[in-house]
């Protein structure tokens, strides 16, 4: 099981990183025909139904960025998980959209063996929250594929759950897999769907909000520093 286990969860990281680059060719090709034409401009996957250049440009940066890191050689292995977020292994991957039903298809095989955790000093007023929300990196500091350079991995969110606001020094890219939820960057709020991408940039206070659906989203962190855990603020 173990080396099969392997080749699958390999296959995860692989058709992540695809999934990033298909979302900067989706970003170029947008942006080519609504430069050659004179037409009303639409929803954009990337900036919650805005064409913003900048954004947009920031955007696809850290994607290049993400994408051409080299992915380490697999060092650690990958063991049965006991986090309670095992029981939204079915609802994490019901909503999403048939850009992300791929990688959706290959985590759900291997949901139970995903290194599933919650490591934020506990709140007084959250005693409980990593039994309702987590995550599991395959690449960085303290993953399987160890590495101090970039960091990969999906985050999960239980409906009807805040994920408070917090920060840390890592820049921060998302890709919504599946479930829609209420994203806050520095008090401005706006709702994500599956196939958006979120940036977040280094140090600035962001939160995330569920309702009836649990998220799941793919997420990198690169920059200076993807050693320094997040805090809440």
């Amino acid at each position: 099981m173990s080396k099969e286990l392997d080749i699958k969860i390999r296959k995860i990281i692989d058709e992540a990183i695809k999934l990033l680059n298909e979302n900067n060719e989706y970003s170029n090709n947008y942006e080519k025909d609504h430069n050659d034409s004179n037409s009303n401009i639409g929803d954009h996957l990337i900036h919650n139904n805005e064409f913003d250049k900048d954004i947009n440009k920031e955007i696809k940066e850290e994607i290049a960025r993400v994408t051409s890191s080299v992915i380490p050689e697999q060092t650690g292995s990958f063991e049965k998980s006991t986090s309670p977020l095992l029981k939204y292994a079915e609802s994490s991957t019901l909503h999403g959209s048939k850009e992300t039903e791929p990688l959706l298809r290959l985590i759900r095989e291997v949901f139970d063996y995903l290194p599933w955790k919650y490591n934020y000093e506990e709140r007084e007023d959250k005693k409980d929250l990593g039994s309702y929300m987590g995550w599991a990196e395959l690449i960085g500091p303290e993953a399987p594929y160890k590495s101090d350079n970039f960091c990969l991995g999906f985050t999960l969110i239980s409906p009807y759950t805040l994920y408070p606001e917090h920060r840390h020094p890592a820049i921060e890219l998302y890709k919504v897999l599946s479930g829609t939820a209420e994203w806050t960057l520095e008090g401005a709020t706006s709702k994500r769907v599956p196939g958006e991408v979120i940036l977040h940039p280094s140090n600035k206070i962001h939160k995330m909000q569920t309702y009836d659906q649990t998220l799941l989203a793919l997420y990198t962190w690169s920059g200076n520093d993807v050693v320094t855990l997040s805090e809440y603020v």
